[in-house]
């Protein structure tokens, strides 16, 4: 249930929504060890729970690693994992920006946790307001009261209330029909929300039950259904309190002024994965090996002999050291969080760099060029990488893999890892519309094709070499770029998005062509244009205060060496900017496309 939870929580409460910190009540599915500090049986502080946790330690987490909770701590950019409230291990410093008060056993019913002898709803209510009293000492009454505004309150609880009380213990049968016990139950949640509410909480996540007849412990004594299927009249029950929970979610969204609260589904979605457990396995990549221009050149174009670089400040001010590595931005790239969310590195390396070797490139490399294209006058223009010079240091990189691996293994990681290509910008707004010699040879649409030509020979010489899992990313809105707007009195060009949608079109094409011809292979079209207008035509759903200028000088035509650290004019928050200068993204972004086009290409690449 893990990424289950994880993916609901990142579907419905947008990932990039300011959060200082996540305050988590509930049972098992956010109890990161307050178990370990009362007197119950209910625990998981020992092997071989925490076995893949960092260092192999049992936390008292029930799971072999980290919860749905923590992933979405990270994802936050808050941190790796949420600590419990009474691990001494941990003060008020580290749970201002986020503690669980959640007990493994307990529920909504007092009754549930007294089964178990673990924490209490109401009980986990006093913890937190001790915690509010430690935090105003610790930032300040004003501060304090701020974060707890803007923290995000995560309630995942209520399985307990059936499975190991209802169904089990006579009490409540006696005093409830299940339809009555599920509104006992709606009623407290409802009290506990209003309660949070006069204690500061706005923002609320209720997540619902999950597909309680598919556990395994229900399963195993299904004996009525072949082979010990799930009891569908407990998934019905998990769906009817679920529409409760949400109606109640709903009718105080209106009431309590000033909030925002979603219900989390954790039952519909899961129950497609257990019926059809096929179209979900996960995808194994040794390693991302990238081929494009400057929205995935990590620093490469700092080893050849052209002024487009960025090997120096403000670039890559809101990396880790504020190093600039050669990166088209503030930090990192769509390619970079990619990596991360693989589980490889948290930052792919430029094959030109010499502080890396083969060993650093295993898991993943790029071979990009800021200004380069398919065409290679692109690449001609501004003395940069072309295309098939990145092929041929891919075939070096290949050479040198076999070395380092095998050759088996070499060939095995190749066909397994994901190619992404990120190119095609250039060739428009630095080739076709600027200068004369493509449009003397080419209508747009002609143009068009001979890069989709260009792109499917490509794709067609990496299969021989051995790639198999491709991912094309299709051109961004070229004409809502700052540098674009700026002449056309800060509007979107349209007839530039439009042909950009067009060109998408023709891509997406020779993709379905190329994967049924090449056998073995998976294609992924990585829709780059509508998923980033969402962003551009909604900016405040995302975090963001302007999308019309860069955060670079005045933002209109600053890029490159016209980037430099002294202008006054740069913004000295990048995160509220959706281009960091007047071409390129930000890393906030880049991040919000990274996790849109994971999910749109990993289901087509496994």
């Amino acid at each position: 249930m893990l990424l289950m939870h994880l993916c609901f929580l990142m579907t419905q409460v947008e990932a990039t929504i300011k959060v200082p910190a996540i305050i988590v009540f509930g049972d098992s599915t956010v109890d990161a060890g307050n178990n370990n500090h009362v007197p119950t049986l209910a625990r998981s502080n020992f092997k071989p729970y925490g076995r893949d946790f960092e260092g192999g330690k049992p936390t008292g987490r029930f799971c072999n690693g980290r919860l749905a909770t923590d992933f979405f701590s990270e994802a936050l950019g808050i941190k790796p994992f949420i600590p419990a409230y009474l691990d001494p291990g941990y003060s008020i410093e580290d749970f201002a920006t986020g503690v669980t008060f959640a007990s493994a056993g307990t529920g909504y019913d007092n009754l549930t946790s007294q089964l178990t002898n673990v924490i209490p709803l109401w009980k986990q209510i006093e913890y937190f307001k001790d915690y509010k009293a430690k935090l105003s000492t610790y930032l300040g009454k004003t501060k304090a009261e701020e974060t707890i505004q803007q923290a995000l309150f995560v309630t995942s609880l209520g399985t307990n209330d059936f499975v190991v009380d209802y169904y089990v213990s006579p009490s409540r049968p006696s005093q409830f029909t299940i339809e009555e016990y599920q509104n006992f139950l709606v009623g407290i949640a409802e009290e506990f929300i209003r309660e949070m509410y006069t204690l500061g909480a706005r923002r609320v996540a209720v997540a619902g039950l999950p597909p309680i007849g598919c556990l395994p412990v229900i399963r195993s004594v299904n004996f009525n259904a072949e082979m010990g299927g799930c009891r569908e009249d407990l998934n019905n029950l998990a769906r009817d309190f679920g529409g409760k929970v949400s109606g109640i979610v709903s009718k105080l969204s209106r009431e309590l002024k000033g909030t925002k609260m979603v219900f989390l589904d954790l039952l519909d979605k899961p129950l497609q994965i257990i019926r059809n457990p096929h179209l979900y396995e996960a995808i194994y990549v040794p390693a991302i090996i990238v081929f494009g221009d400057s929205t995935v050149d990590a620093g490469n174009n700092n080893h050849v002999p052209t002024a487009l670089r960025s090997n120096f400040p403000p670039y890559g001010r809101d990396l880790e050291g504020g190093k600039p590595t050669g990166r088209f931005c503030n930090g990192r790239l769509t390619t970079d969080f990619a990596s991360e969310a693989l589980g490889l590195k948290p930052l792919l390396p430029a094959y030109l760099d010499p502080a890396y070797g083969i060993e650093d490139f295993a898991t993943g490399v790029t071979f990009a060029s800021a200004g380069s294209g398919y065409d290679n006058l692109t690449a001609q223009l501004s003395n940069v990488i072309p295309l098939w010079k990145q092929l041929e240091n891919f075939k070096d990189y290949k050479t040198k893999l076999s070395n380092y691996l095998g050759k088996t293994k070499a060939e095995e990681t190749l066909q397994q890892a994901v190619f992404v290509i990120s190119m095609g910008t250039n060739d428009f707004i630095l080739n076709y519309y600027a200068f004369p010699s493509r449009p003397s040879e080419f209508t747009i649409e002609g143009y068009q094709n001979f890069l989709v030509g260009i792109l499917e020979k490509f794709i067609r010489e990496i299969y021989t070499l051995g790639a198999r899992r491709v991912g094309v990313v299709g051109l961004p809105p070229i004409g809502c770029l700052p540098i674009v707007r700026v002449v056309n009195s800060e509007s979107c060009r349209e007839e530039l998005n439009n042909m950009a949608r067009d060109f998408g079109g023709r891509v997406k094409g020779v993709l379905s062509k190329l994967k049924r011809e090449l056998k073995g292979t998976t294609m992924a079209f990585l829709n780059l244009l509508d998923e980033a207008l969402q962003v551009i035509r909604n900016p405040h759903l995302y975090g963001f205060e302007n999308v019309v200028k860069g955060c670079c000088g005045t933002g209109t035509f600053e890029v490159g060496y016209a980037c430099h650290e002294p202008d006054p004019f740069t913004c000295t928050n990048a995160s509220t900017y959706v281009f960091w200068d007047s071409v390129h993204a930000t890393e906030a972004f880049y991040h919000i496309m990274a996790d849109r086009l994971l999910k749109i290409a990993l289901p087509q690449l496994s």
